[in-house]
C-alpha cells in the first residue's frame, strides 16, 4: 500500500485551476460566487424557511470538528448496518447528468459496482458524466436542447441567468423540503443550514446542496520527500523565501510548480477573498492595489521557468500526476482531493506536505481563504416534477451517513471485489478505484467526514492542519447574498479579467493593463454588484 502522508507544515493556499493557468476560484468567476434570484430580492430569498437542520444522531467522530473543521474518523466503524428499509424511489428508472473530477468508469455492462448498485436501488440508474472543466458548457447545451434528465448537478455560480433557467427547467422543491418537511428525508436533513442557502433562487428551493465548505478550500500539496532529498526546508517566512525555494527546485525537465499559485500569492499579500466590507462600504478584491504586486510575482514565476510549461493545456488530473511522478514538486488542489493522490500513487512511497502561506513581508502566517459552503447542487428536472418525492427519496438514500452499510457500498463497493478489509478499513483495489467513480458524491452526500482507509496518520494530519488553518480562514462576504447583476453578467465580465491574467502571466500584456481592465469591469457591472450586495447585506 502507498506510503503517502501529509506532514503538518505551513500550508500554501492556491487555486484549483480547472480551466487554465490563472483560474482564481471566486475571483475569476466574477467575484461573487453565489448570485441568485430572478428579478426578485434578497428579502424573498431570506424569507424562505430553509430545511430544519437535524444532525444524524447515530454517528460519533473519533476527532470531532469545530469552527468549520470537518469531523474526522481514524478507522471505519465496525459492523456497518443498513439505515434504510428497502429500495428507494418508485421503482422507475432514474437518469442523471453529473460532473466528475475522475476518469470515466467502465460502462454499466462491464461494471460490477454499477450493476450491484442498480440491484440495490431496485431500478437502473443511468449516469452521464462530464469532466468538471467542460461542465458549464455541456450543461448549458443540454438545457438549450431541453435534454435535462431526472437529476442534474449544477454550480451555484458561473452559469448566466441561472435563476431563470431553474424556474423554467427545474422542479420547485420548496414545499417538499422547507422547514420540518425535510424530516421525510432524514439524511438530507443532516446537511448544514448554511449550505441550503445556496439552493434558494427567486424565493424558492431548487436543489439539494453538496456541503463541502472548508474542504473545498484549495491548498498546495508538495512532495516533501523530494525536498528532503535536496536538503530543502519548506518552511518559509515571506514570499521571497517561497520564491527562492521554487527557484532552487526547478531545473531541466523538472519544475517547482504545476501552475501559477495566484491564490496563495493573493493570500500572502493580503488581498481579500472576493470582497472587503468596512461598515456599509463594499470593495471588490479586484480593486485592491496589491493585485499589481500579486500579478508581478506570478509573472516572474513563469518568466523564470518555475512553472510547468504545459500547464495551460493540462487538466487538474494531469497536474496531480506530474506531482506524484516528481515532474513538479507542488500541485494545487482541495482538502477533499486527497483520495485522488492515493489512487495515482499506487504502491509508490510518496510523502506530501501542506504548507500555510506566510505574510509576504514576513511576520507570521497569512490566513487562508475559506471556500463557499456549497460545492454544487443537484436539481430535479421540471419534466420529472411529478416524481419529485420519489427522486428525493433516491437522493436521501445516496446521502446515507458515514458508518452505514449504504455509505460503505456507495464509496467502497463490494468486499473482495472492489475493496479489501485491512484492520477493518475498506481499502480500494484497482477495480474499485475505477468502477466506483460514478460521481455519486456529487449527486447527494451528507456532511463531509475526513477519513483515509488504512491511513489514520493521514486523517490525523489533515485534521491537525485544518484545525490550525480553518478557524481563521477568511470567507467571501458575498457567498450567501443575491446579486441579479452577478447572476446575469458576472461570468462574462469576470472571464475578461481571467483572460487578462493569463496574458499578463505569459508576458503578453503588462501588469499595468490590470488597472484599466478593472475600471471596465466596474463600469460593465462590478459597481452594480457592489451596490446590490451592500443592499442585500442590510437585509
Amino acid at each position: 500500500m502507498s506510503e503517502i502522508r501529509i506532514a503538518r507544515r505551513q500550508l500554501l493556499q492556491s487555486t484549483l485551476a480547472l480551466g487554465g493557468l490563472a483560474a482564481l476560484g471566486g475571483l475569476a468567476a466574477g467575484c461573487s460566487n453565489e448570485g441568485r434570484g430572478d428579478a426578485g430580492s434578497q428579502a424573498e430569498n431570506s424569507a424562505v424557511a430553509l430545511p430544519t437542520y437535524i444532525p444524524y444522531a447515530g454517528f460519533t467522530a473519533d476527532l470531532p470538528g469545530e469552527n468549520g473543521v470537518s469531523d474526522t474518523m481514524l478507522t471505519y466503524p465496525a459492523d456497518p448496518q443498513p439505515l434504510t428499509d428497502g429500495p428507494p424511489g418508485d421503482g422507475q428508472d432514474v437518469s442523471a447528468f453529473a460532473l466528475t473530477n475522475n476518469p470515466v468508469p467502465p460502462a454499466m455492462d462491464q461494471n460490477a459496482f454499477w450493476q450491484e448498485l442498480n440491484e440495490r436501488l431496485g431500478f437502473t440508474l443511468s449516469v452521464s458524466l462530464v469532466p468538471s472543466g467542460d461542465y458549464t458548457d455541456r450543461f448549458q447545451t443540454t438545457v438549450a436542447g431541453d435534454r435535462l434528465p431526472d437529476l442534474f448537478t449544477f454550480w451555484p455560480k458561473g452559469i448566466p441567468g441561472l435563476p431563470s433557467l431553474l424556474r423554467e427547467r427545474a422542479a420547485d422543491l420548496t414545499d417538499l423540503l422547507s422547514g420540518d418537511a425535510i424530516e421525510k428525508y432524514p439524511f438530507l436533513a443532516s446537511i448544514p443550514t448554511e449550505s441550503w442557502k445556496s439552493s434558494v433562487y427567486g424565493g424558492r428551493i431548487y436543489g439539494i446542496p453538496i456541503a463541502r465548505g472548508a474542504q473545498s478550500s484549495v491548498v498546495l500539496y508538495g512532495r516533501y520527500d523530494l525536498l528532503e532529498e535536496q536538503g530543502i526546508d519548506p518552511a518559509a517566512q515571506s514570499w521571497d523565501d517561497l520564491y527562492s525555494m521554487f527557484a532552487e527546485l526547478s531545473s531541466t525537465n523538472t519544475w517547482a510548480l504545476a501552475n501559477v499559485p495566484l491564490q496563495i500569492i493573493r493570500q500572502s499579500f493580503g488581498v481579500p477573498n472576493g470582497w472587503s466590507v468596512d461598515g456599509d462600504t463594499w470593495v471588490s478584491a479586484y480593486e485592491d492595489e496589491r493585485q499589481l504586486d500579486v500579478l508581478e510575482a506570478g509573472r516572474k514565476l513563469v518568466a523564470d521557468s518555475l512553472v510547468h510549461p504545459d500547464t495551460t493545456s493540462a487538466d487538474n488530473q494531469q497536474r496531480q500526476a506530474w506531482t506524484i511522478a516528481g515532474t513538479t514538486r507542488f500541485v494545487e488542489d482541495t482538502f477533499s482531493a486527497w483520495p485522488a493522490f492515493a489512487n495515482l500513487s499506487g504502491d509508490q512511497d510518496v510523502d506530501l506536505n501542506v504548507i500555510l502561506p506566510p505574510l509576504a513581508e514576513g511576520g507570521g502566517m497569512a490566513p487562508i481563504w475559506r471556500a463557499a459552503p456549497t460545492h454544487n447542487l443537484t436539481g430535479i428536472s421540471l419534466k420529472s416534477a411529478d416524481r419529485a418525492e420519489a427522486l428525493l427519496d433516491v437522493l436521501n438514500y445516496l446521502a446515507a451517513p458515514f458508518g452505514s452499510s449504504e455509505h460503505l457500498f456507495k464509496n467502497y463497493g463490494l468486499e473482495g471485489v472492489h475493496h479489501t478489509l485491512v484492520d477493518g478499513d475498506p481499502v480500494l483495489n484497482d477495480k474499485g478505484k475505477s468502477e466506483t467513480q460514478l460521481a455519486l458524491r456529487y449527486l447527494a452526500e451528507g456532511p463531509w467526514v475526513t477519513y483515509m482507509p488504512g491511513r489514520p496518520d493521514i486523517a490525523q494530519s489533515l485534521y491537525d492542519v485544518q484545525t490550525e488553518a480553518v478557524p481563521t480562514a477568511i470567507a467571501n462576504p458575498s457567498s450567501t447574498l443575491f446579486s441579479e447583476t452577478e447572476s446575469r453578467k458576472g461570468p462574462q465580465i469576470g472571464s475578461a479579467l481571467s483572460d487578462l491574467e493569463v496574458d499578463i502571466l505569459q508576458g503578453r500584456k503588462p501588469v499595468s493593463a490590470w488597472t484599466d481592465a478593472v475600471a471596465t469591469w466596474k463600469q460593465d457591472g462590478g459597481d452594480a454588484m457592489r451596490d446590490e450586495f451592500a443592499a442585500a447585506a442590510e437585509g
